[in-house]
């Protein structure tokens, strides 16, 4: 039996709940090649009535047997009856059931509340009580959402043991008052298909229809396909039938479009192109992302993963481009998560954006999600947002505290200022590790000018030593910003990389702020002497003497920002 079915069936059959809200992947096929409407009609075929409502559609029924049913139970057949006079279709011969929620639940009530068993399933029910401000919502609407949460809590419905179900592909978008504990509307979750459910669908897709030759194995379908839902599977093969071929990446392609499509206003898809190839220096952070990460995720030993990486140092020393450069080395789904992007102007909005987020990174995962500057795109909310950022902040919390996720969902974040991180966010379970990303040594530097020469086609450099005598201090962003310039010399005066490069360091100044300051901060907040090169784990060893480094920092910038 599929998961959420035993989890509606378990708490109706305990008396737990009468009333569920279904929510969630209600798009997709329940199982293969069924719709949940199909499935819902089966699941509940020993009742004697099952009615379904939209408002484009009205009431209807599995089976016409099932209409004549309900019109007779109700007396709606009868000569001379009021409602039939309202509900008669054109030459009054036939009933036509409304399609108005206002006029449709009191007669859906009454079945419910009648002697026969029965079941009720609103469909589209984000359309029937929307999640609305009160004071702004018609008479007929408000009347609508107390009808709903009066079912909820109808001990006469409930002792008929005749089931209600809403289906909404958002809770979020359901009024607050259907969803409130005390209206007793269960939430019951179907979530985008685990790797055995898109596998099982694979498998009978393609013994029903398979008009095209392929690259991949079900098994590796199975696992290229995170993410999807069952409809956009069958999607991807019918366009493989169009082609007459699958692989992997017309896989990629589709994917791609769609996950934009789906969850495009919520999160970012990373696609990196360059792996640790293209990060110059900075082999003490490879070799931790390639055992602690990488190599366990590839390997599924997930107790060695941590929850999440908190990426410190100054600005420019390559916290971003790493990200992207473990995203390509790890071959896993790879997201950006903007905190900012996700706040909306409507009541609900932020969680329900939020809700979205999460629920499409639980279904990619494995999944690693990067924030940067988290300092400043994830805080606890001020007093004037309603409570909004508080919510916010301690759902995205909970969330990256989950140890269910462990190896399947990793958090990447960058920050120069971990100072300024509220220390909840922090907190070891949440960042495990904490890796600095320091200012270059010269062999780094070194490093960073190959990769970047590379990178903007300046040419092979045999001497490097005027570059590297001239640049201590510089990040490797600075280091990039040189190469760039050097490019523009070489191809302006016609100069030799080298005369170019050495032309170029006199040229550009390094203009990255408070260095020394986010250096000292980013050792401090370094939980492990291993995430550190040699060269500077002595620092944590005298932590006095750091904090009073600090502290001396601080002063001296408060007395420049005074001046």
């Amino acid at each position: 039996m599929v998961k959420w079915v035993e989890n509606f069936t378990s708490k109706f059959t305990s008396g737990v709940a009468h009333a569920f809200i279904l929510h969630g992947n209600v798009g997709d096929y329940a199982v293969p090649g069924t719709t949940l409407k199909s499935y819902l009609g089966k699941l509940l075929a020993s009742r004697d009535i099952v009615a379904f409502f939209n408002r484009s559609e009205g009431i209807t029924f599995p089976i016409e047997a099932q209409r004549a049913e309900f019109v007779k139970l109700l007396g709606l057949d009868k000569q001379g009856n009021d409602i039939l006079a309202a509900l008669n279709g054109p030459g009054g011969n036939e009933v036509e059931l409304p399609k108005s929620p206002d006029q449709a639940l009191p007669l859906l009530e009454r079945l419910l509340k009648s002697p026969v068993k029965c079941a009720v399933i609103l469909e589209y029910a984000e359309s029937i009580c929307p999640n609305a401000d009160l004071d702004k919502m018609p008479a007929s609407e408000r009347s609508v959402l107390v009808t709903l949460q009066r079912w909820g809590v109808d001990a006469e419905i409930a002792k008929a043991g005749n089931p209600i179900l809403m289906i909404a592909a958002d809770l979020g978008s359901l009024h607050a008052n259907v969803k409130s504990a005390s209206s007793k509307w269960e939430a019951v979750e179907l979530p985008i298909p685990d790797y055995e459910s898109r596998l099982e669908f694979i498998k009978w897709y393609l013994s029903q229809r398979n008009g095209f030759t392929k690259d991949l194995d079900e098994a590796q379908l199975a696992s290229a396909t995170a993410g999807l839902s069952l409809v956009h599977i069958e999607d991807i093969f019918l366009r493989a039938s169009q082609a007459g071929h699958l692989g992997y990446d017309l896989v990629k392609e589709r994917k791609a479009d769609i996950i934009a499509s789906e969850y495009g206003e919520v999160l970012q898809i990373l696609d990196p192109e360059a792996g640790f190839e293209s990060v110059g220096g900075l082999q003490y952070v490879k070799d931790f992302f390639t055992r602690s990460v990488i190599q366990p995720m590839k390997d599924g030993r997930f107790g060695r993963v941590p929850m999440g990486v908190l990426m410190t140092g100054p600005a420019g020393t390559g916290k971003s481009i790493m990200a992207e450069a473990v995203a390509k080395e790890s071959g896993i789904n790879f997201v950006i998560l903007n905190p900012a992007q996700l706040f909306g102007q409507y009541v609900g909005n932020t969680e329900r954006n939020l809700d979205k987020a999460l629920k499409a990174i639980e279904a990619l995962a494995p999944c690693g999600v990067f924030i940067d500057e988290i300092d400043q795109m994830v805080s606890r909310g001020g007093s004037g947002d309603s409570g909004v950022g508080s919510r916010f902040f301690k759902r995205l919390l909970e969330f990256m505290s989950d140890g269910s996720h462990r190896g399947k969902v990793i958090f990447l974040a960058a920050t120069n200022r971990p100072d300024l991180m509220d220390a909840a966010l922090r907190r070891p379970g949440r960042f495990d590790k904490k890796v600095p990303f320091l200012v270059p040594d010269r062999d780094e530097r070194k490093a960073i000018f190959d990769v970047m020469a590379c990178k903007y086609g300046l040419g092979q450099i045999e001497d490097y030593q005027y570059a590297l005598d001239n640049t201590d201090g510089y990040t490797g962003a600075e280091i990039e910003a040189v190469t760039v310039k050097a490019v523009e010399l070489a191809e302006d005066y016609g100069l030799d990389p080298a005369a170019a490069l050495n032309k170029a360091v006199d040229a550009i100044s390094p203009s990255t702020a408070d260095i020394e300051f986010m250096t000292a901060i980013a050792i401090r907040e370094c939980n492990d002497k291993d995430l550190l090169p040699p060269s500077y784990q002595s620092k944590l060893d005298d932590r006095q003497a750091l904090e009073s480094q600090i502290a001396g920092m601080q002063q001296a910038m408060r007395g420049k920002r005074e001046l």
